[in-house]
């Protein structure tokens, strides 16, 4: 094989690849594993800061354990911390279950995505739910984990309650 033709094998991978990922297939389905991808597998401790979307309001502090299991599933567990935020319950407002979700790791933008799901329930009745979606950068020596956060409460019935915005730290367990 020529160098001509060699380069034009090249291109044609490259082509087809950038293609398929146009073609609208996950970023993900081409991207959580590898080494790189990886790297974010492990115990955290969390701590976001968050208020309702465009409000001026304080931030509220929350804090959380979370999990990034290999293969690309992720389970977060809350430490119920005094927040006055929709949804994200404070004293006397209810419990909140665990989050479970996915995560997938971007190798073009060197960031992960994350989306988790969890429920809530007063008085042991299902109250509503929550999408929680952070866009991570993780650090050179992989022990933290930061970016943004969005959360979108829901009500029982499916319709949104309200929209949290904010940032999060999550910091490797030694």
């Amino acid at each position: 094989m020529n160098s001509k033709t060699a380069l034009g094998v090249i291109m044609l991978a490259l082509s087809t690849t950038a293609g398929a990922t146009g073609a609208g297939v996950s970023p993900g389905s081409l991207s959580i594993s590898g080494w790189l991808a990886s790297r974010i597998v492990g115990a955290y401790q969390t701590e976001a800061r968050v208020r309702v979307c465009g409000s001026s309001d304080p931030y509220e502090t929350v804090k959380n354990m979370i999990l990034f299991n290999a293969g690309g599933t992720v389970i977060a567990q809350p430490q119920l911390a005094s927040t006055g935020l929709p949804g994200l319950y404070g004293p006397g407002l209810g419990t909140r279950g665990p989050d479970f979700g996915t995560w997938f790791y971007n190798s073009r933008t060197n960031l992960y995505s994350v989306k988790l799901r969890y429920e809530t329930f007063v008085d042991g009745v299902f109250h509503g739910a929550g999408i929680v979606e952070r866009e991570i950068q993780l650090s050179a020596d992989d022990n933290t984990a930061y970016g943004r956060v969005h959360v979108t409460v829901l009500a029982p019935d499916g319709s949104k309650v309200a929209e949290i915005c904010g940032t999060a730290v999550s910091t490797r367990f030694e």
